[in-house]
Parts: structure tokens; sequence; C-alpha cells
């Protein structure tokens, strides 16, 4: 279920902002790009942090058997690389940083989740794991940062020059 309420809140609130966005470029190819890439990121993001605090807090020994794991000191850490993913993504909310955090955003996001994809899968295959949490985990892990990775192309095509100027930090764009 807990992956299911990931995917269903970022649909759902990527279709309502949508039809409730109020920007001047709305319903655009371009702006639709960039909030579903938002909704994944942030929306996304703010269930990280829940996976990430469940992994870390009280419940940990709970969560570590929905995974087929004993808890461990790798539990720990994972619980705090979800949440660091997870606030990047969180970042990318407010327009000021989304330029110079969306690509960061996403690579971390690609290199964590397909990390995890790649351990849910040989858990799987190799040692016969077919608790809930490891098998269920795979889509998720699979195909949030694939999804990302392609929104993000596609919302770098659409941006005007000047778009991509105001997107360069103000170090690089002094030396100019």
């Amino acid at each position: 279920m807990f992956f299911a309420a990931i995917w269903f809140t970022i649909v759902v609130g990527w279709l309502i902002h949508v039809a409730v966005d109020k920007h001047p470029g709305r319903r655009t190819r371009h702006r639709v790009v960039e909030l579903a890439l938002l909704w994944i990121l942030v929306g996304g993001g703010a269930w990280g942090v829940l996976a990430g605090l469940s992994h870390i807090g009280p419940q940990s020994d709970q969560v570590a058997e929905q995974i087929g794991y004993t808890q461990s000191m790798f539990q720990w850490e994972v619980g705090w690389n979800d949440i660091a993913v997870s606030v990047l993504g969180i970042g990318c909310a407010w327009r000021r940083l989304r330029g110079t955090w969306m690509t960061a955003a996403v690579t971390a996001l690609a290199i964590s989740f397909w990390g995890d994809a790649w351990g849910h899968f040989n858990q799987l295959v190799f040692h016969d794991n077919h608790a809930p949490a490891n098998v269920w985990a795979l889509p998720s892990d699979i195909l949030m940062p694939l999804l990302a990775i392609i929104l993000l192309v596609l919302y770098r095509r659409g941006q005007t020059p000047a778009e991509r100027l105001e997107q360069v930090p103000r170090a690089a764009a002094v030396g100019r």
C-alpha cells in the first residue's frame, strides 16, 4: 500500500495542480512537464522523508521485517539517505532553487533508487526474498528515477534561453 499511496499522491496531485494552475504558461507542454517533475521530486520527497523516518524511528523493526531483513546499522544509513535525497527533491518546490537543484535531485534519486532496485532484485533472485516491501519496492525504484530523468530532459529542452540564463548560479553568471 505504501508504494501505491506514493504513486496515487504524485499522479492525483499533478492532475489537480495542472487543473487549477494559475501560472501564465499554464497547460503548455513545458509547464505540464515541469509540474509532473515537481510532483515526483516534491510529492515523492515528502513520502521519502516518511520512509526515511520509518527506517530510523521506533517502528524500524517492523519495517525491516516487511522488507525481509533484520534491523541493522545499514537500515539507519538507508533511512538517512532517504531523508537526504527527499530533502533535495523538496527543495525544488522553491523556484529560486529549482534550476540549480533539479538536476542534482534527479541524479541523487536515480543513484539512490537504482542502487536500491539492484539490492531488492538481488534479494529476490539470489536469496528468495519475497517479502512484500522487498518485491513491491522494485517498480517504484526503477520507474520513478526513469520518469524523473525523462521529464527533466523534456523540461530542460522546453526552456527558453532567458530561463536557462536565470538558472545559472550567480557566481558563474558574474564571470560572463
